[in-house]
């Protein structure tokens, strides 16, 4: 397989893992009750706190840290692969929101350590809607241009 070969392949799997990973949260989004994945996500997180205790901190900044490589990955992989000019320009404007919103869960991840954050706020529910309703849409159209309109 050549390079160009694998790394459009890459980039479709990412892509593909995306649009799934968001598409319940998407959904709930769209037909105006996203109030009870979040707060299904908010019960979980807790009870896998409490369960993990002490290695909890760690997890999550383990997990903080894997989701920026990976979305650094899928962001070099869109601009490495695609062709489309509109489409990277959507790519510019979403990997410099996720990299705000990436800063913005650190910030609000360590204050929640501190103790200075209950968990019930410790997420920007309207930023986190935009930010899967962006992921989702990005990650479909990356999709549908490697499908139909990408050239390997």
């Amino acid at each position: 397989m050549k390079g160009w070969e694998g790394m459009t392949l890459a980039l479709g799997i990412l892509a593909a893992v995306i649009l799934s990973g968001y598409s319940f949260y998407f959904y709930k989004i769209i037909i105006g009750r996203p109030g009870e994945f979040e707060l299904s996500l908010l019960k979980s997180l807790g009870e896998w706190i409490l369960a993990r205790r002490l290695r909890a901190r760690t997890d999550l900044w383990l997990m903080l840290l894997f989701s920026a490589f990976l979305e650094l990955t899928y962001f070099l992989l869109a601009f490495a692969v695609i062709k489309n000019p509109l489409l990277l320009f959507f790519t510019t404007f979403l990997a410099g929101f996720e990299f705000l919103h990436l800063l913005m869960l650190r910030r609000r991840f360590s204050l929640f350590l501190k103790g200075g954050l209950m968990l019930k706020n410790l997420f920007l529910w309207p930023v986190e809607r935009i930010s899967a309703l962006f992921l989702f849409t990005h990650s479909l159209l990356v999709l549908l241009s490697l499908i139909f309109w990408q050239t390997v």
